[in-house]
């Protein structure tokens, strides 16, 4: 198969998961290492471009490098504004060095899985139930970038500015784009997985971010014992949002270029 961009976007959003979901797990335990919170964000990096490699309609090595690329061109781009700004982003690490040497540290190990998953699984065809799992992970990141996209536009805004708006309008975006990423380099249509990894991938998300940030105030149970139902409820109803945004890109995806090409 040829070049497929849409594969590019897939990949982007899945190392961006992947890193991130490394980090939380890793603020969870209370990793403190510097070193050694870079060799994890390598690996959650890695097991993006792992998943990207399998997803991949193209090439499945030249497109997740694409989209780890794009990833550190994000965050980068996002931290120079910040800086410019006075603006704090969540879940960026402060100063440009950190920045640089955290997304070439996922960037590398997405590279790296995109390179194993070459050699393992080749141009095979992924079977319709791995769909939900690389949907799942593409919707942990865009869970991580509509949030931080989110986050930003809000500060410019002002310190009052509610940051509610746009965070979820930046959120249903990015889940609406990932999910046109998904049907696009799908080769058979993928409904039912878009929206279950919709819904998964940003329930998810939300779900250990709070489980993270909860521990790290030291509350009992290490938090989840704590939070209140209306949470889990708001949560739910986003993660269900998230599905719905998903599904519809992904409908998209598939009639205008998916099955086009699928053959």
């Amino acid at each position: 198969m040829g070049f497929s961009f849409s594969s590019v976007v897939l990949s982007y959003f899945l190392i961006t998961g992947g890193t991130f979901f490394a980090l939380l797990l890793a603020g969870r335990v209370g990793l403190q290492s510097e070193y050694l919170g870079y060799i994890v964000l390598a690996l959650g990096g890695f097991l993006g471009g792992l998943v990207a490699a399998r997803a991949s309609r193209g090439s499945t090595i030249i497109e997740p490098a694409l989209g780890a690329v794009l990833m550190i061109l994000t965050f980068i781009g996002i931290g120079v504004a910040a800086s410019g700004a006075g603006a704090g982003v969540i879940f960026m690490p402060q100063g440009m060095k950190a920045i640089a040497l955290v997304s070439a540290a996922s960037a590398g190990g997405g590279i790296g899985g995109a390179f194993l998953g070459e050699k393992l699984f080749g141009e095979d065809t992924p079977a319709g139930p791995s769909w939900v799992l690389f949907i799942t992970v593409a919707g942990f990141g865009a869970g991580v970038i509509g949030t931080t996209f989110g986050a930003f536009l809000a500060k410019g805004g002002g310190e009052r500015s509610d940051a509610t708006g746009p965070v979820l309008g930046m959120l249903a975006l990015a889940c609406f784009l990932m999910g046109i990423a998904a049907g696009a380099s799908a080769t058979r249509r993928t409904l039912g997985a878009s929206f279950l990894g919709g819904f998964l991938g940003l329930g998810g998300f939300f779900f250990l971010a709070i489980y993270v940030f909860a521990g790290m105030l030291g509350t009992k149970g290490g938090g989840i014992g704590n939070i209140p139902p209306e949470v889990y409820a708001g949560m739910g109803i986003m993660a269900a949002g998230a599905g719905i945004a998903t599904l519809i890109g992904s409908a998209i995806g598939w009639s205008v270029i998916g099955q086009k090409t699928a053959g």
